[in-house]
């Protein structure tokens, strides 16, 4: 896995509080987040700027800190559920394949006395 740097990381970031940053480049971007205090401050100051402005006109307190923290959570473990989904697939179809082999040799073995 390729990871992203501040430039690219930061080219992202309206896309990510847009909910508009999909793949692999959303858990790279995620990735990156999470271990530069950098990216994560100028993440944090966008998304300030993107949520508070509404909020505030409404009157509504925020904690604008903590909800990027839990999107940024949520989403991991979004990314998380559908790679292991994807990883049990494959193992399920690995699987499938092995009975198959099993069966079509049982087969060959029973009907044509060929022994494996």
């Amino acid at each position: 896995m390729e990871y992203i740097d501040c430039a690219t990381c930061e080219q992202h970031m309206n896309s990510f509080i847009e909910n508009r940053l999909v793949g692999e480049m959303l858990w790279q971007f995620l990735t990156h987040v999470e271990k530069c205090p950098e990216c994560f401050e100028e993440l944090e100051i966008r998304y300030l700027i993107a949520e508070a402005l509404g909020r505030l006109e409404n009157g509504e307190t925020i904690d604008l800190r903590n909800e990027l923290t839990q999107k940024i959570k949520v989403t991991k473990r979004a990314m998380y559920f559908h790679y292991f989904n994807e990883d049990v697939l494959r193992i399920a179809e690995i699987i499938s394949m092995v009975i198959i082999v099993y069966e079509v040799f049982g087969f060959l073995s029973h009907f044509f006395g060929i022994v494996f």
